[in-house]
């Protein structure tokens, strides 16, 4: 947490409190907290945003310096715009100082999140390597077959892994296994061809919805306006004592991660 539609809710935030506006620069309070590339210019700030992409639950800042930003939340992590400049919130880790005075906090209790500010032409040397996007046109039941080929860890556990497909996490993966019929335990080399295209046609529903409502607020995520998502009335299995059927839900740990099914919906 966040997963990949609250990564998406906070970056769509950060683009629009930006606009047009220079960042004029990049504070940080918290050593670790931000990371600046050996070979940045010394002309990195003033910059105006030109472009920006997630990928997985990476947000991708492209300026017009030559420099970009990779956010990454992590676990407890969040982005708070506020018209005014003001003494370090509690939590606060670094922030951006825009041009009209405005600032945008990063808030992360646990400490785990990270910025990192480099040079552009070296920013695949921050990122890790991922897998398939799932709202993208590569995220089919063929190219999900193919990776989960021969796989005996549970289907949960591997789509999970960020090198299998970017951005899921253990909300998400829990509720589209649960409205693709799926045991979360079942080995994943196992699963056929059926079965695959109900995770992907799912995985995108699911995903989909999350962006439209502004993510899922369980414990600590907040939209950049400090607002909480919705989604998170509309989950059907996780932590839910039963799903929309009247079943009993059930708790697992796989993954070393809290797992809600149906055992009566899910086979």
């Amino acid at each position: 947490m966040p997963e990949l539609p609250e990564v998406q809710t906070v970056l769509d935030g950060f683009v629009k409190a930006i606009g047009g506006t220079s960042i004029e620069g990049l504070e940080c309070y918290y050593p670790g907290t931000v990371i600046f590339d050996a070979d940045l210019p010394d002309t990195a700030f003033p910059a105006k945003m030109t472009t920006h992409k997630r990928l997985g639950k990476y947000m991708h800042v492209h300026l017009d310096s030559g420099c970009s930003l990779i956010i990454h939340l992590r676990m407890t992590g969040k982005l708070v715009f506020a018209p005014n400049a003001e003494e370090p919130l509690p939590h606060e880790r670094a922030r951006f100082t825009l041009a009209g005075g405005e600032v945008v906090h990063f808030i992360d209790p646990r400490t785990f999140g990270k910025i990192i500010l480099c040079k552009t032409d070296n920013l695949h040397s921050y990122m890790p390597v991922l897998g398939m996007e799932p709202l993208d046109s590569c995220f089919t039941p063929a190219n999900l077959l193919d990776a989960i080929k021969g796989k005996k860890a549970p289907i949960k556990t591997v789509l999970l892994d960020q090198k299998i497909v970017a951005g899921l996490g253990n909300i998400y993966v829990c509720e589209v296994l649960y409205r693709a019929g799926i045991m979360p335990s079942t080995p994943a080399g196992k699963l056929k061809s059926e079965a695959v295209a109900r995770i992907v046609k799912e995985t995108v529903a699911v995903l989909s919805a999350a962006i439209e409502m502004g993510g899922t607020s369980i414990s600590d995520f907040r939209r950049i306006d400090d607002k909480s998502g919705e989604f998170q009335h509309f989950l059907q299995v996780y932590q839910k004592e039963q799903c929309p059927k009247g079943h009993n839900v059930e708790r697992s740990v796989i993954a070393g991660r809290g797992t809600f099914f149906c055992p009566v919906c899910q086979k």
